[in-house]
């Protein structure tokens, strides 16, 4: 507003005391879970019951009972979320809003389930783990838990572990082992895209994403350059302009597999517009020739009966400087007409079948007998998120995630003064989020098992990661101590007291 005033740029800047008191921050919730079950393990009951805090102005309460709607195939079910208004900070958004909270609470209570059976944790989990949407029988878009818990497992060692809490000693540290399922389901977005093919060979893909460090533009290369068999090197993207085409939003788990159906689709565009240009032109190699005679290969080569031209010399032969696919309205009332069909396709989508990322944490933890002190010493987390555009991308956002969650489980926490609601932290800079002393070295790994429903079969990995990670430490904790504890952050006063 003070830009479009002074018509100039401004810069906010925020001290950490600001920044921790105007910004907001995750809501505090209050959850009751409980679960009945056969001796055998299987569910007859799940009550899931969440009540979130809001603030008077801004914030939205927290969904903490998605997961729990869609894990297990409880035989009845109640999931219910409740608000209470105050005068406080509103909540804000962080990662993976409700289901990181949400599954701290569902996850403990499956492995105090699992304690009160004398069943392995992870068996109790496999054996309900459902063949359809526990909620109205829709079938999952794609879901591989089994395989993820299995592939876990595997790598951590799991069948190693004793199932007594406190059975495993090393001096005054005990040992614990815990496990915990991850579950997100990714949100979709519109997103307008222009793809320009250049005589030099080329590529310009143009759309208004935000960069907020996840490499959106490395995967939209990379997209873009699979579909029109292209090197990647001849792929640029410009993003983060408002005067781009309307872009996804760094949310919600979907900008990259909502760009990428845009990018998709503005390929197809400009190859059909290239090789309508060849079958037109005099002279070309392809003049005249059907379609599925015609054969891509690498480097942007359309070919028949051994010979063929490239882009650059379809528009060179057609005297053309470039060559333009889109993906999107020019003007406001054909944008808002196109956001209105996405959103019901998008509803009616969400009527017929359930889509989510999924995954397996396994977590190690030691804790000092005297002190009370948790470290977490081991991490593996496996997960099913379909298809991966780029594994070094995906590994660092799921490793971020869990990193979070690390935070949130053991130390992260805003205290409030009862009578004003004020917050009493002094600052950003006391609050304490894991560096890397407290971070063990986390192996994590992907399904890479694409979805049949979405464009390249992307799911999402943005916020799946930190779903399940506090339940990991805390059940790991339980297992070292026979302590359970029931709310974070997991500090020494806690085991101690």
């Amino acid at each position: 507003m003070a830009a479009r005033i002074a018509l100039r740029p401004v810069r906010l800047a925020l001290s950490r005391e600001a920044v921790y008191r105007t910004v907001g921050g995750r809501t505090p919730t209050v959850q009751r879970v409980a679960l009945g079950a056969e001796r055998n393990g299987d569910l007859t009951a799940l009550v899931h019951v969440g009540i979130s805090q809001v603030g008077r102005v801004g914030g939205m309460p927290e969904a903490v009972g998605r997961q729990s709607q869609h894990l297990y195939a409880a035989r009845t079910m109640l999931v219910e979320h409740k608000t209470a208004v105050l005068d406080m900070l509103p909540n804000a958004p962080m990662r993976a809003p409700g289901e990181a909270v949400g599954t701290f609470a569902l996850e403990s209570g499956m492995d105090a389930l699992a304690h009160e059976l004398g069943m392995d944790p992870l068996e109790l989990r496999m054996r309900n783990e459902p063949e359809r949407d526990p909620l109205g029988g829709k079938p999952f878009t794609r879901r591989n838990l089994r395989g993820a818990y299995a592939r876990g497992a595997q790598r951590f060692g799991w069948a190693d572990r004793p199932p007594r809490p406190r059975s495993m000693r090393d001096g005054r540290t005990l040992r614990g082992w815990g496990v915990a399922t991850a579950f997100h389901m990714p949100i979709q977005f519109p997103a307008e895209v222009t793809i320009r093919l250049g005589l030099d060979g080329t590529v310009l893909v143009r759309c208004g994403l935000h960069e907020i460090g996840v490499g959106a533009a490395t995967a939209q290369a990379q997209i873009a350059a699979d579909a029109l068999g292209m090197p990647v090197e001849a792929v640029t993207v410009e993003i983060g302009d408002s005067a781009l085409p309307v872009g996804a939003m760094a949310g919600g788990s979907g900008q990259t597999a909502s760009a990428a159906a845009s990018v998709l689709q503005a390929c197809e565009e400009l190859r059909r517009s290239a090789l309508a240009l060849a079958r037109r032109a005099p002279g070309s190699p392809l003049r005249a020739r059907r379609t599925d005679e015609i054969t891509a290969r690498d480097g942007g080569l359309f070919a028949v009966d051994g010979s063929g031209e490239t882009y650059a010399e379809i528009l060179a032969r057609a005297g053309l400087p470039s060559l333009e696919g889109r993906v999107g309205a020019r003007t406001a009332v054909g944008r808002v007409a196109g956001q209105l069909r996405f959103i019901a396709g998008m509803v009616n989508d969400q009527r017929r079948q359930v889509r989510a990322a999924t995954g397996a944490h396994f977590c190690e933890v030691a804790v000092d007998e005297d002190t009370g002190e948790v470290r977490v010493t081991r991490w593996v987390a496996v997960f099913d998120v379909g298809r991966v555009i780029n594994p070094k991308l995906v590994a660092s956002q799921l490793r971020g995630g869990i990193v979070m969650g690390i935070g949130a489980a053991l130390s992260e926490a805003t205290e409030v003064d009862p009578r004003t609601g004020r917050i009493v932290n002094a600052g950003l800079g006391d609050y304490h989020v894991p560096v890397q002393a407290d971070v063990p070295a986390i192996d994590v790994t992907c399904l890479d098992e694409p979805d049949p429903t979405t464009p390249l079969g992307l799911l999402g990995v943005g916020e799946v990661s930190i779903a399940g990670v506090a339940a990991a430490v805390a059940n790991a904790v339980h297992h070292a101590t026979g302590v359970r504890v029931q709310d974070l952050p997991l500090t020494p006063d806690r085991l101690l007291g």
